[in-house]
């Protein structure tokens, strides 16, 4: 007896022969004439949307195309100069489709349409590039061409909803596309790009090229099957015949987010949490009575296809395609080859997203049964470089000023680069500086911490450092596993006192995606100086306020001089596009740093000392300590280490009764060599006059008020966090009420397995998260005693939980592994900070050079201070706009006339600019 499951499964097989079978020899045929006048019209395109099938009306306006065509299409009549013409059709044998072809009312010739080209144009032109034929880095796009580009116009368009960059086009755009094979003729009917999407829908039909070289044609089919592997189309079909599994996809239906828990970067984490897998046979597919099918896809969903090597950028443990599909209506309707009837009802991200027309196959596309002979988009060698180039960092700095002088400050800001963002977390927490002169002799060496990706920092050249072309050298600890032109360069030029440099004219950029920056200004007079309030606006390419962080420098044009040629962050963001082709990618022993870090030996004076010994290390009185394991040679490492300065270090390896045994040996840190070319600028000095002269000096310095905030009440110890600043994430006693403690585990991204943090962990081996009990730390938890006082815990007694990350560099070498901060309702609220009495009798001690000192650059001044000329008005390493908008204030000297503004950096989207603006004083 027949299964209910047998007899559906013989219907839907049924169904498809009855598809197949409808596929037979049908011919459609008819005449095209002018709506206007009634005359046959000669040499009209007439063709089946999106496939190689169509026809040339002859002398007569008729036409005749034949085959075996699918049951249902949509047939385009078309010719220069008219409006296109488009019936859908249910071909049932022989068809007949007559059509009238209304002219269009004007038309600019090519002269003219090559006349309204401009800079604008330009920028749209290569957006529409990008959106329409080919992604930057796919290997297709110096394949692609459009033959007459002139046709297209562009508007920004502003409604109700957001702005968006619409394009229509003239004529059809006639497309080469060499990597397939086919000369494509594209009938635009809409394009739109918005801030963060885009989409364009046209009739397309192709022409196949006539190739003759067996090697050529045979290198243009495995790239259409190249393409057609992990695509939509392959998708659906794969879906449509039941064949999920047996294709290499897998469907994953994303799940409802979590407020409380934050998404971490792996899919061991993330199956079953946020995504959870669907079975192929539950997708419902329902036959329609056009031959098409109607597939239910009631949610959004991730798509992982495990047939192709890929760079993936969203999960750090997996290297192959993920996509993501979602249905507006909660069902498509696609053909029996998996293509969807209205494209619309499919949108697509990620990988699928990627593909443009430069990818797209004609319907009638037939791929192969097996897919044996495809070119891999990644080859084996690339995914070992991925796996390498995932762990790649390079900083990027800024000065206050492009020049300076013995004695002055120098004040720093800037980012990490990463070529994997997702990483970023992993990566380093230090960034070192090297002052060197052209000999590449070290002149002074500082450390800053890195945070959030961001660096800050400043420091004094010294004043008998004689003049000459100098410059900086910024890499990590971990960089030098890395090729040596990752490190950061930047020329440093340092003039004698009675120099200046002749200024060169001010020349901007132009600036990735259309963005603009403005600035407006305004003066306020006061008594004995001037009052300037500043505020930038930046416009993404569709005229919305956008988001940005940047560096911003103020100074006095008759002192500051500008210089062509220095680095830009514009052209440091082309390190991210570099195509490496070193054949080892063996990282080397250079460590991650999340900290100050030390380094040394550990010696035995008896044979019976063990070979892995614990190394306790002590900062000062107690502000910081850990414990350390030293390998079975003795070494020993320690990082995480906070403070600026210097401070004493108490190292020992203890017994169990807390006396010290063996000796330890730190060892020195040493500097990379310098091997390549320094960086130089080309300028010419002149002498200036004595009333000229103006330095910019950390101590005696004018300046600058920023907006007067409101008073704020006077905070406890305990709202300071114990001052540890703003934890990255909290939930408080209201939320704890209720919560389970499977929620608080996801909230505080307690890792599958383990009790690292998620997605925040500082180190591919940290150690368990530092516990903050009402101020009182529980540093260096193995698993068994951690979940001992986590459990011990009602979450209803509980007033706050707060989550460190990021911020956690603050908390040492405990918090290498993030930070709990946990306050309870009858907690005694303890001072962490609260003197200790340590004794180091048992310690041999070390004094250790941490971070740089901080140097701020000066943010106030007494009203009744004479205000005094200086060269650098206002800096801002770190500065971030707020809903596009960024303002500041400061008090400049009457006698100021010139001042030039500059910011530079990188909008939400990534996109880097740098611009100046030339400020006349009133």
């Amino acid at each position: 007896m027949m299964t209910t499951y047998q007899a559906r499964l013989l219907c839907f097989l049924l169904a498809l022969c009855f598809i197949n079978f409808s596929i037979s020899a049908q011919t459609i045929s008819g005449i095209v004439k002018n709506a206007k006048t009634g005359e046959a019209m000669p040499f009209a395109n007439v063709f089946i949307n999106n496939t190689t099938i169509g026809s040339t009306t002859d002398e007569n306006g008729k036409y005749y195309i034949s085959g075996n065509l699918p049951r249902n299409v949509e047939l385009v009549a078309s010719f220069v100069g008219y409006i296109t013409a488009t019936k859908t059709l249910n071909l049932s044998g022989a068809t007949k489709v007559d059509f009238k072809l209304e002219p269009l009312e004007a038309m600019l010739s090519e002269v003219e349409l090559k006349s309204r080209r401009d800079k604008k144009w330009e920028r749209d032109l290569r957006r529409f590039r990008e959106v329409f034929l080919a992604i930057p880095d796919d290997p297709f796009a110096s394949q692609l061409d459009i033959k007459n580009p002139w046709v297209l116009d562009f508007e920004t368009v502003k409604e109700n909803g957001p702005n968006y960059v619409h394009a229509t086009a003239q004529e059809p755009l006639q497309i080469v596309n060499d990597a397939l094979g086919y000369d494509v003729t594209y009938y635009l009917k809409d394009y739109r790009f918005y801030n963060n999407r885009s989409s364009y829908v046209g009739f397309v039909f192709f022409d196949p090229q006539e190739v003759s070289d067996s090697t050529e044609v045979e290198t243009l089919h495995a790239n259409k099957e190249t393409s057609y592997i992990g695509s939509i189309r392959h998708l659906l079909k794969s879906v449509l015949l039941a064949r999920v599994d047996e294709e290499d996809f897998e469907i994953f239906q994303m799940l409802p987010t979590d407020l409380l828990r934050t998404r971490t970067n792996l899919y061991t984490e993330e199956r079953d949490k946020s995504i959870k897998h669907v079975y192929a046979d539950s997708i419902r597919r329902i036959p329609l009575k056009n031959g098409n099918y109607r597939i239910i896809w009631p949610y959004d969903t991730e798509i992982h296809f495990r047939g192709k090597s890929w760079r993936n950028n969203y999960y750090s443990d997996v290297y192959h395609p993920v996509s993501w599909i979602s249905a507006p209506l909660g069902y498509f309707d696609i053909d029996r080859s998996g293509v969807p009837v209205v494209p619309s009802q499919v949108v697509l991200s990620g990988y699928m997203g990627r593909q443009r027309m430069g990818r797209f196959l004609p319907h009638d596309y037939v791929p192969s049964e097996n897919f044996d002979k495809y070119l891999a988009e990644v080859d084996s060698s690339q995914l070992r470089f991925a796996r390498w180039n995932n762990l790649r960092e390079k900083p990027y700095l800024s000065t206050n000023k492009p020049y300076y002088y013995p004695g002055e400050t120098v004040w720093l800001g800037g980012l990490m680069q990463y070529q994997n963002k997702i990483m970023s977390d992993t990566l380093s927490r230090v960034v070192y500086l090297d002052l060197m002169n052209e000999d590449a002799e070290l002149i002074q060496s500082e450390a800053f911490p890195v945070r959030e990706g961001k660096i800050s920092g400043a420091f004094i050249i010294p004043q008998d450092l004689e003049s000459g072309d100098y410059f900086l050298r910024t890499y990590t600890e971990w960089m030098r596993n890395y090729p040596e032109q990752d490190v950061f360069l930047r020329a440093l030029p340092l003039l004698k006192k009675e120099e200046n440099i002749q200024a060169g004219a001010i020349t901007n950029p132009d600036l990735f995606g259309d963005l603009t920056i403005n600035l407006t200004d305004s003066v306020f007079f006061r008594d004995s100086f001037k009052e300037m309030k500043f505020q930038l606006s930046f416009l993404d390419e569709t005229e919305e306020l956008t988001e940005a962080q940047f560096a911003v420098s103020l100074t006095d044009a008759d002192l500051v001089s500008t210089i062509a040629g220095q680095r830009t962050i514009i052209n440091a963001m082309d390190w991210l596009d570099e195509k490496q082709a070193y054949e080892n990618h063996i990282l080397g022993d250079h460590q991650i740093e999340y900290g100050i870090t030390l380094e040394g030996q550990f010696s035995r004076d008896k044979k019976r000392d063990p070979f892995i010994n614990p190394i306790t290390i002590v900062r000062g009185d107690l502000a910081d300590y850990g414990i350390v394991q030293t390998d079975s040679s003795g070494y020993f490492r320690a990082t995480g280490l906070y403070f600026t300065d210097s401070a004493t270090i108490a190292i020992a390896a203890l017994d169990d009764k807390q006396k010290h045994y063996g000796s330890v040996k730190l060892n020195d840190k040493s500097k990379p060599d310098f091997k390549g070319s320094f960086p130089k600028l080309q300028y010419q000095t002149y002498v200036r006059e004595n009333d000229e002269l103006r330095f910019d000096l950390s101590g005696d310095y004018v300046l600058l008020e920023e907006f007067v905030k409101e008073d704020e009440k006077i905070e406890t110890m305990e709202d300071r966090n114990y001052g540890y600043g703003t934890p990255d994430r909290e939930i408080g006693e209201e939320r704890l009420a209720t919560i389970s403690g499977e929620a608080l585990a996801g909230y505080l991204g307690l890792k599958r397995g383990g009790k690292s943090i998620g997605n925040y962990n500082f180190g591919i081996n940290a150690s368990n998260p530092l516990l903050i009990i009402d101020g009182a730390q529980y540093p260096f938890l193995d698993d068994e005693n951690f979940d001992l006082l986590m459990s011990s815990f009602i979450l209803a007694e509980l007033e706050s939980i707060k989550v460190y990350t990021f911020n956690s560099a603050v908390f040492g070498m405990a918090g290498v592994g993030g930070v709990i901060m946990i306050t309870t309702k009858k907690g005694q609220r303890t001072d962490p900070t609260k003197e200790s009495a340590f004794n180091s009798e048992e310690f041999q001690q070390f004094k250790i050079r941490g971070f740089s000192r901080e140097i701020p650059f000066p943010d106030s001044l007494e009203d009744d201070k004479l205000l005094e000329i200086k060269p650098t008005l206002f800096w801002e390493a770190n500065a971030e706009s707020d809903r596009g908008l960024y303002s500041f204030k400061v008090k400049i000297p009457q006698a100021l006339k010139r001042m030039n503004l500059r910011v530079e950096g990188l909008t939400k989207d990534g996109l880097a600019f740098e611009k100046t603006f030339e400020i006349a004083v009133k």
